[in-house]
């Protein structure tokens, strides 16, 4: 099983990937503005969604090996 697993946090408006600027931190109740589109994105909603995201992503690995696993034990 992989792992690490990685999320990109993407602007909620445009789905453009956000770039933090060097030596910046963010903390709850920021906003990130996106290079692309100029929206302030808050910071809250985006760890949210990459929290649902990474959440997906363990489920899907853990789901094909199982599969695999059961596929060793059923030859």
């Amino acid at each position: 099983m992989q792992g690490n697993f990685t999320v990109t946090l993407n602007c909620m408006f445009c789905d453009f990937p956000l770039q933090k600027k060097e030596n910046q931190e963010f903390k709850s109740g920021d906003l990130i503005k996106c290079d692309n589109c100029t929206q302030d994105n808050d910071y809250n909603s985006l760890l949210d969604i990459a929290k649902e995201q990474g959440i997906e992503l363990v489920k899907n690995e853990v789901k094909n090996e199982l599969k695999n696993i059961f596929k060793k034990f059923g030859k």
